[in-house]
Protein backbone atom coordinates (compact mmCIF):
# COMPACT_ATOMS: atom_id res chain seq x y z
CA UNK A 1 0.00 0.00 0.00
CA UNK A 2 2.93 2.47 0.43
CA UNK A 3 4.09 1.86 -3.17
CA UNK A 4 3.56 5.15 -5.58
CA UNK A 5 0.24 5.10 -7.88
CA UNK A 6 1.54 5.69 -10.92
CA UNK A 7 -0.92 6.61 -14.32
CA UNK A 8 0.77 4.02 -16.55
CA UNK A 9 0.09 1.00 -14.52
CA UNK A 10 -3.69 2.71 -13.48
CA UNK A 11 -4.30 2.95 -16.33
CA UNK A 12 -3.13 -0.73 -17.32
CA UNK A 13 -4.57 -2.40 -14.54
CA UNK A 14 -7.94 -0.19 -15.49
CA UNK A 15 -7.85 -1.85 -18.99
CA UNK A 16 -7.99 -5.05 -17.31
CA UNK A 17 -11.25 -4.16 -16.01
CA UNK A 18 -12.38 -3.19 -19.12
CA UNK A 19 -11.84 0.55 -18.76
CA UNK A 20 -9.45 1.35 -21.73
CA UNK A 21 -7.20 4.35 -21.53
CA UNK A 22 -9.41 6.21 -24.13
CA UNK A 23 -12.29 6.01 -21.97
CA UNK A 24 -11.22 6.92 -18.80
CA UNK A 25 -9.90 10.27 -20.31
CA UNK A 26 -12.93 11.05 -21.58
CA UNK A 27 -15.43 9.86 -18.69
CA UNK A 28 -13.73 9.24 -15.51
CA UNK A 29 -11.44 12.33 -15.13
CA UNK A 30 -12.23 15.73 -14.04
CA UNK A 31 -12.49 18.59 -16.22
CA UNK A 32 -9.07 20.25 -14.83
CA UNK A 33 -6.96 16.75 -15.55
CA UNK A 34 -4.66 17.00 -18.13
CA UNK A 35 -1.67 14.16 -19.47
CA UNK A 36 1.25 16.75 -17.50
CA UNK A 37 0.05 15.52 -14.26
CA UNK A 38 0.56 12.32 -15.04
CA UNK A 39 4.33 12.87 -13.38
CA UNK A 40 2.72 14.44 -10.06
CA UNK A 41 2.00 11.71 -7.34
CA UNK A 42 -0.32 13.59 -6.00
CA UNK A 43 -2.49 14.70 -8.60
CA UNK A 44 -2.24 10.88 -9.72
CA UNK A 45 -3.75 9.99 -6.16
CA UNK A 46 -6.28 12.59 -6.42
CA UNK A 47 -7.11 11.37 -9.95
CA UNK A 48 -7.46 8.06 -8.93
CA UNK A 49 -9.94 8.83 -6.24
CA UNK A 50 -11.97 10.62 -9.51
CA UNK A 51 -12.33 7.51 -11.07
CA UNK A 52 -12.96 5.32 -8.10
CA UNK A 53 -15.61 7.39 -7.76
CA UNK A 54 -17.16 8.41 -11.02
CA UNK A 55 -16.90 4.64 -12.12
CA UNK A 56 -18.32 2.95 -9.00
CA UNK A 57 -15.04 1.25 -8.13
CA UNK A 58 -13.94 0.08 -4.71
CA UNK A 59 -11.25 3.00 -3.79
CA UNK A 60 -8.49 0.52 -1.87
CA UNK A 61 -8.42 -1.98 -4.71
CA UNK A 62 -7.66 1.01 -6.82
CA UNK A 63 -4.69 2.82 -5.05
CA UNK A 64 -3.07 -0.91 -3.72
CA UNK A 65 -0.90 -1.65 -7.54
CA UNK A 66 -0.86 -5.22 -6.04
CA UNK A 67 -4.14 -6.25 -6.35
CA UNK A 68 -6.51 -6.38 -9.27
CA UNK A 69 -9.08 -3.47 -9.02
CA UNK A 70 -12.62 -4.61 -8.35
CA UNK A 71 -16.19 -2.41 -8.51
CA UNK A 72 -17.89 -1.85 -5.03
CA UNK A 73 -19.65 -4.80 -3.63
CA UNK A 74 -23.57 -4.98 -4.73
CA UNK A 75 -25.40 -6.99 -2.72
CA UNK A 76 -27.31 -10.29 -4.45
CA UNK A 77 -26.77 -8.85 -7.15
CA UNK A 78 -29.18 -10.89 -10.12
CA UNK A 79 -28.31 -11.49 -14.04
CA UNK A 80 -31.09 -12.07 -16.57
CA UNK A 81 -28.85 -13.40 -19.46
CA UNK A 82 -28.23 -15.17 -22.84
CA UNK A 83 -27.44 -18.80 -22.13
CA UNK A 84 -24.04 -18.15 -23.49
CA UNK A 85 -23.09 -14.49 -21.46
CA UNK A 86 -21.06 -15.22 -18.26
CA UNK A 87 -21.41 -13.08 -15.58
CA UNK A 88 -18.20 -11.65 -15.03
CA UNK A 89 -18.76 -9.94 -18.61
CA UNK A 90 -21.84 -7.65 -17.53
CA UNK A 91 -19.76 -7.00 -14.41
CA UNK A 92 -18.96 -3.35 -16.16
CA UNK A 93 -22.49 -2.67 -17.49
CA UNK A 94 -23.66 -3.44 -13.77
CA UNK A 95 -21.01 -1.55 -12.42
CA UNK A 96 -21.19 1.82 -13.83
CA UNK A 97 -25.00 1.43 -14.15
CA UNK A 98 -24.97 0.98 -10.45
CA UNK A 99 -22.88 4.11 -9.63
CA UNK A 100 -25.74 6.03 -12.02
CA UNK A 101 -28.55 4.56 -9.95
CA UNK A 102 -26.87 5.57 -7.01
CA UNK A 103 -26.21 9.40 -7.64
CA UNK A 104 -29.54 9.94 -9.04
CA UNK A 105 -30.71 8.01 -6.43
CA UNK A 106 -29.34 10.13 -3.84
CA UNK A 107 -30.66 13.63 -5.44
CA UNK A 108 -34.29 12.68 -6.02
CA UNK A 109 -36.99 15.19 -4.95
CA UNK A 110 -39.35 12.68 -4.05
CA UNK A 111 -39.82 10.61 -1.33
CA UNK A 112 -40.45 6.80 -1.76
CA UNK A 113 -44.25 5.76 -1.70
CA UNK A 114 -45.88 3.02 -1.56
CA UNK A 115 -46.11 1.12 -5.06
CA UNK A 116 -48.94 -1.37 -5.37
CA UNK A 117 -48.11 -5.18 -6.64
CA UNK A 118 -50.94 -5.12 -9.18
CA UNK A 119 -50.09 -3.51 -13.20
CA UNK A 120 -54.17 -3.18 -13.44
CA UNK A 121 -54.37 -0.50 -10.59
CA UNK A 122 -51.08 1.26 -11.47
CA UNK A 123 -53.03 1.33 -15.20
CA UNK A 124 -55.95 2.91 -13.59
CA UNK A 125 -53.57 5.25 -11.92
CA UNK A 126 -52.35 6.80 -14.71
CA UNK A 127 -55.31 6.68 -16.77
CA UNK A 128 -56.99 8.94 -15.11
CA UNK A 129 -54.87 11.77 -16.31
CA UNK A 130 -53.94 10.54 -19.83
CA UNK A 131 -55.28 9.00 -22.63
CA UNK A 132 -53.06 5.62 -22.35
CA UNK A 133 -50.06 4.74 -20.56
CA UNK A 134 -47.05 5.64 -22.98
CA UNK A 135 -43.09 6.80 -21.95
CA UNK A 136 -43.89 10.17 -20.88
CA UNK A 137 -46.82 8.97 -18.67
CA UNK A 138 -45.20 6.12 -16.95
CA UNK A 139 -42.03 7.89 -16.46
CA UNK A 140 -43.83 11.00 -14.77
CA UNK A 141 -45.80 8.20 -12.68
CA UNK A 142 -42.16 6.09 -11.54
CA UNK A 143 -41.02 9.66 -10.89
CA UNK A 144 -43.76 10.64 -8.79
CA UNK A 145 -43.55 7.48 -6.92
CA UNK A 146 -40.16 8.26 -5.53
CA UNK A 147 -38.43 5.98 -8.59
CA UNK A 148 -36.02 7.60 -10.87
CA UNK A 149 -35.57 6.35 -14.52
CA UNK A 150 -32.64 7.21 -15.95
CA UNK A 151 -30.99 6.67 -19.61
CA UNK A 152 -27.27 5.31 -19.39
CA UNK A 153 -25.69 3.65 -21.71
CA UNK A 154 -22.18 5.26 -22.22
CA UNK A 155 -20.19 2.19 -21.80
CA UNK A 156 -16.40 1.57 -22.95
CA UNK A 157 -16.91 0.31 -26.88
CA UNK A 158 -16.24 -3.88 -25.79
CA UNK A 159 -18.78 -4.51 -22.59
CA UNK A 160 -21.40 -6.27 -22.86
CA UNK A 161 -24.76 -4.36 -22.94
CA UNK A 162 -27.70 -4.72 -21.28
CA UNK A 163 -31.11 -3.92 -22.03
CA UNK A 164 -32.45 -2.59 -18.14
CA UNK A 165 -31.41 -2.43 -14.87
CA UNK A 166 -33.92 -2.50 -11.58
CA UNK A 167 -32.44 -1.89 -8.29
CA UNK A 168 -33.07 -0.93 -5.08
CA UNK A 169 -30.45 0.94 -3.33
CA UNK A 170 -29.79 2.97 -0.07
CA UNK A 171 -34.09 2.34 0.21
CA UNK A 172 -34.84 3.25 -2.93
CA UNK A 173 -36.01 1.67 -5.88
CA UNK A 174 -34.43 2.34 -9.49
CA UNK A 175 -34.56 1.95 -12.87
CA UNK A 176 -31.77 2.14 -15.32
CA UNK A 177 -32.39 1.60 -18.88
CA UNK A 178 -29.62 1.61 -21.50
CA UNK A 179 -31.49 0.17 -24.52
CA UNK A 180 -30.11 1.91 -27.93
CA UNK A 181 -33.06 1.53 -28.82
CA UNK A 182 -34.76 5.27 -29.96
CA UNK A 183 -38.47 4.85 -30.32
CA UNK A 184 -40.73 5.22 -27.05
CA UNK A 185 -42.69 2.40 -28.16
CA UNK A 186 -39.46 -0.07 -27.71
CA UNK A 187 -38.32 2.02 -24.35
CA UNK A 188 -41.91 2.05 -22.27
CA UNK A 189 -41.93 -1.52 -22.28
CA UNK A 190 -38.48 -1.54 -20.67
CA UNK A 191 -39.61 0.44 -18.27
CA UNK A 192 -42.66 -1.48 -17.78
CA UNK A 193 -40.64 -4.77 -17.72
CA UNK A 194 -37.94 -3.12 -15.11
CA UNK A 195 -41.14 -1.64 -12.63
CA UNK A 196 -42.57 -5.40 -12.83
CA UNK A 197 -39.42 -6.56 -11.12
CA UNK A 198 -39.63 -4.10 -8.83
CA UNK A 199 -43.61 -4.41 -8.07
CA UNK A 200 -43.02 -7.85 -7.50
CA UNK A 201 -40.18 -7.91 -5.26
CA UNK A 202 -37.38 -9.36 -7.38
CA UNK A 203 -35.22 -6.72 -6.42
CA UNK A 204 -35.36 -6.23 -2.87
CA UNK A 205 -31.47 -4.78 -1.90
CA UNK A 206 -29.48 -4.80 -4.86
CA UNK A 207 -29.71 -4.74 -8.79
CA UNK A 208 -31.35 -7.22 -11.40
CA UNK A 209 -29.83 -6.64 -14.80
CA UNK A 210 -31.31 -7.66 -17.69
CA UNK A 211 -29.15 -8.25 -20.60
CA UNK A 212 -32.28 -9.02 -23.16
CA UNK A 213 -35.83 -8.37 -22.39
CA UNK A 214 -38.07 -10.77 -25.15
CA UNK A 215 -40.65 -13.47 -25.04
CA UNK A 216 -37.93 -16.54 -25.03
CA UNK A 217 -36.82 -15.77 -21.55
CA UNK A 218 -37.23 -18.38 -19.40
CA UNK A 219 -37.29 -17.76 -15.98
CA UNK A 220 -40.46 -17.29 -13.67
CA UNK A 221 -39.16 -13.93 -12.64
CA UNK A 222 -39.16 -12.86 -16.48
CA UNK A 223 -42.53 -14.28 -17.27
CA UNK A 224 -43.66 -12.46 -14.35
CA UNK A 225 -42.14 -8.95 -14.90
CA UNK A 226 -43.45 -9.43 -19.31
CA UNK A 227 -47.08 -10.26 -18.02
CA UNK A 228 -46.78 -7.31 -15.43
CA UNK A 229 -45.81 -5.03 -18.71
CA UNK A 230 -48.17 -6.13 -20.60
CA UNK A 231 -50.87 -5.85 -18.61
CA UNK A 232 -50.18 -2.41 -17.24
CA UNK A 233 -49.51 -1.17 -20.76
CA UNK A 234 -52.45 -2.84 -22.36
CA UNK A 235 -55.02 -3.35 -19.59
CA UNK A 236 -57.59 -6.73 -20.88
CA UNK A 237 -56.58 -6.50 -24.05
CA UNK A 238 -55.53 -9.05 -26.10
CA UNK A 239 -54.81 -8.75 -30.53
CA UNK A 240 -55.67 -11.68 -32.50
CA UNK A 241 -53.22 -10.51 -35.52
CA UNK A 242 -53.64 -11.21 -39.09
CA UNK A 243 -50.90 -10.47 -41.47
CA UNK A 244 -51.02 -6.85 -42.79
CA UNK A 245 -49.06 -6.45 -45.89
CA UNK A 246 -48.05 -2.59 -45.55
CA UNK A 247 -47.06 -0.27 -43.09
CA UNK A 248 -49.38 2.52 -43.53
CA UNK A 249 -52.25 0.24 -42.62
CA UNK A 250 -50.64 -1.06 -39.37
CA UNK A 251 -50.46 2.31 -38.66
CA UNK A 252 -54.24 3.25 -39.12
CA UNK A 253 -55.42 0.29 -37.36
CA UNK A 254 -52.58 0.92 -34.91
CA UNK A 255 -54.37 4.42 -33.94
CA UNK A 256 -57.63 3.08 -34.26
CA UNK A 257 -56.79 0.15 -31.80
CA UNK A 258 -55.13 2.84 -29.25
CA UNK A 259 -57.57 5.23 -29.24
CA UNK A 260 -60.52 2.67 -28.38
CA UNK A 261 -58.51 0.86 -25.89
CA UNK A 262 -56.17 3.23 -24.45
CA UNK A 263 -53.43 2.05 -25.64
CA UNK A 264 -50.27 3.89 -26.96
CA UNK A 265 -50.42 3.49 -30.69
CA UNK A 266 -46.53 2.25 -30.99
CA UNK A 267 -47.26 0.07 -28.56
CA UNK A 268 -49.93 -1.47 -30.58
CA UNK A 269 -47.91 -1.68 -33.82
CA UNK A 270 -44.32 -3.35 -31.84
CA UNK A 271 -46.93 -5.72 -30.31
CA UNK A 272 -47.92 -6.54 -34.39
CA UNK A 273 -44.30 -7.17 -34.94
CA UNK A 274 -43.62 -9.32 -31.84
CA UNK A 275 -46.91 -11.70 -32.40
CA UNK A 276 -46.02 -12.37 -36.64
CA UNK A 277 -42.04 -11.51 -36.22
CA UNK A 278 -42.64 -8.90 -39.10
CA UNK A 279 -40.62 -6.25 -37.97
CA UNK A 280 -39.79 -5.24 -41.11
CA UNK A 281 -43.56 -3.52 -41.36
CA UNK A 282 -43.33 -2.93 -37.84
CA UNK A 283 -40.38 -0.41 -37.33
CA UNK A 284 -41.57 0.82 -40.79
CA UNK A 285 -45.07 1.90 -38.59
CA UNK A 286 -42.61 3.53 -35.68
CA UNK A 287 -40.71 5.71 -38.10
CA UNK A 288 -44.17 6.91 -39.13
CA UNK A 289 -45.72 7.07 -35.81
CA UNK A 290 -42.46 8.94 -34.33
CA UNK A 291 -40.94 10.27 -37.04
CA UNK A 292 -38.07 12.32 -35.11
CA UNK A 293 -37.64 9.25 -32.50
CA UNK A 294 -35.55 10.38 -29.29
CA UNK A 295 -36.52 8.02 -26.75
CA UNK A 296 -33.18 8.58 -24.69
CA UNK A 297 -33.60 11.86 -24.61
CA UNK A 298 -37.15 12.15 -23.35
CA UNK A 299 -36.08 10.34 -20.38
CA UNK A 300 -33.25 12.15 -19.47
CA UNK A 301 -35.51 15.10 -19.78
CA UNK A 302 -37.13 14.02 -16.76
CA UNK A 303 -34.06 13.25 -14.92
CA UNK A 304 -32.83 16.45 -15.63
CA UNK A 305 -36.34 18.12 -14.17
CA UNK A 306 -36.70 15.61 -11.32
CA UNK A 307 -33.54 15.83 -9.48
CA UNK A 308 -32.05 18.47 -6.96
CA UNK A 309 -28.77 18.88 -8.54
CA UNK A 310 -27.61 21.04 -5.83
CA UNK A 311 -27.74 17.79 -3.68
CA UNK A 312 -24.50 16.30 -5.43
CA UNK A 313 -21.36 17.21 -5.50
CA UNK A 314 -19.58 19.59 -8.13
CA UNK A 315 -17.76 16.01 -9.60
CA UNK A 316 -20.87 14.24 -9.68
CA UNK A 317 -23.14 16.73 -11.30
CA UNK A 318 -20.68 17.53 -14.10
CA UNK A 319 -20.34 13.02 -14.48
CA UNK A 320 -23.79 12.36 -14.35
CA UNK A 321 -24.07 15.12 -17.24
CA UNK A 322 -21.56 13.96 -18.95
CA UNK A 323 -22.86 10.48 -19.77
CA UNK A 324 -26.35 11.48 -20.06
CA UNK A 325 -26.53 14.01 -22.44
CA UNK A 326 -29.17 16.60 -19.99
Amino acid sequence: MNQTLEMPTLYTRLSKMGFPPKFIREKALPEWWNSDLEENPVAVMEAAGYISKRLGLDIASVFNPNVPIKFKKVKSPKFKKRQNTDEQSLLVAQGLATRIAEIAGYACKYPVNELAADASQIRKTILKNHSCVDLESLISFCWSCGIPVIHFSDFPQNTSKMDGMAAHLNGRPIIVISSGQKFSARLVFVIAHELGHIACGHVQDGVLVDQDINKEIQDDEEKEANQFAEKLLFGETIYRWEQISNPIDLVQIASKFGNQDRVDPGVVALNYAWQKSDWGIGTTALKIIEPNANASAKINHFLNENLDWEELSKDSQEYLKLVTGV
